[in-house]
């Protein structure tokens, strides 16, 4: 009679590169919840002073159309170069995954602090700030992880380019709008 042994069998999980870039996302947005609940507490009053200032602005038209898409452009648009060209090398998929730790690492600063503000209304709050640009940011970000998909790079990075400047559009003019609406309905 043969002893019988048991039978352990190693799972390995494999991540594709959508996969891994939800993970470092996730732990980006961790990191930023842990960050806000430990050391951004202590800079409320800051951003409430901002979030005032930018809500006048919002309230009084001042941030809508062609001046705010040319901001958007100015600090998103640096970033989005420089993967880019990060896309260019060997080092593209280190530069997504830092790119995603970054942009969760900010999500889950924002997402906290609304929580903090407002409550359970505030992830609501949240993800009203993200419509609808972040439709078109998410599909720029989904065309730029399919490699397999796309015969030749240069057709890829202009495709995202491409998606990249709609995201910006929507942002200034669809998201600026419903936001003016949303404020001066809250306020009535």
């Amino acid at each position: 009679m043969k002893p019988m042994l048991r039978q352990y069998r190693y799972y390995q999980m494999s991540f594709t590169k959508e996969g891994r870039m939800s993970v470092a996302f996730f732990v980006g947005l961790l990191a930023g919840t842990f960050f806000f609940n430990m050391w951004g507490k202590n800079y409320m009053e800051e951003l409430l002073l901002y979030k005032g200032l930018l809500m006048g602005r919002y309230e009084a038209g001042a941030l809508a159309g062609l001046s705010l898409c040319l901001y958007i452009l100015s600090k998103r648009g640096k970033r989005f170069f420089l993967l880019l060209c990060m896309e260019l090398t060997e080092f593209c998929v280190t530069g997504r995954m830092l790119y995603a730790l970054y942009y969760g690492f900010c999500a889950g600063v924002c997402a906290s602090s609304f929580v903090f503000q407002y409550g359970f209304v505030g992830a609501g709050y949240f993800l009203l700030f993200l419509f609808p640009h972040y439709a078109a940011y998410a599909i720029m970000w989904q065309v730029l992880n399919q490699t397999e998909r796309f015969k030749k790079t240069y057709s890829r990075i202009f495709l995202t380019v491409v998606l990249f400047v709609i995201g910006v559009l929507l942002e200034g003019y669809i998201h600026a709008g419903l936001l003016q609406h949303l404020l001066s309905a809250i306020e009535a």
